[in-house]
């Protein structure tokens, strides 16, 4: 079973978030695609208030919004690839953004 032990709140509505199988990277939560309740996720007060479920291993925000560590961890160790190039753009954009 997949469990999340950490994560991170990052800009634009990612996530920075280890598995218990050691798996880690930054996920998209993309809160415009996913619509409903996801939207309250736009706010970043709200955003930056995620924490970890200790009893599910999931992420989730105040309100009732969580995700699917099982859905997460296939997202990101499925297509690494995918994962990773994305993820180090993102980073570099982050510390040109901080300088």
């Amino acid at each position: 079973m997949n469990r999340i032990v950490s994560a991170e709140p990052l800009p634009d509505c990612r996530l920075k978030v280890t598995f218990n199988d050691g798996v880690s990277g930054i996920f998209p939560v993309e809160p415009e695609r996913r619509g409903g309740v996801f939207l309250k996720l736009l706010d970043p007060r709200i955003f930056n208030a995620v924490t970890v479920n200790p009893d599910f291993g999931c992420v989730e925000w105040p309100g009732g919004v969580d995700l699917c560590p099982d859905t997460m961890h296939q997202a990101m160790a499925g297509s690494e690839s995918e994962v990773e190039l994305p993820t180090a753009v993102a980073l570099r954009e982050d510390a040109k953004k901080n300088q």
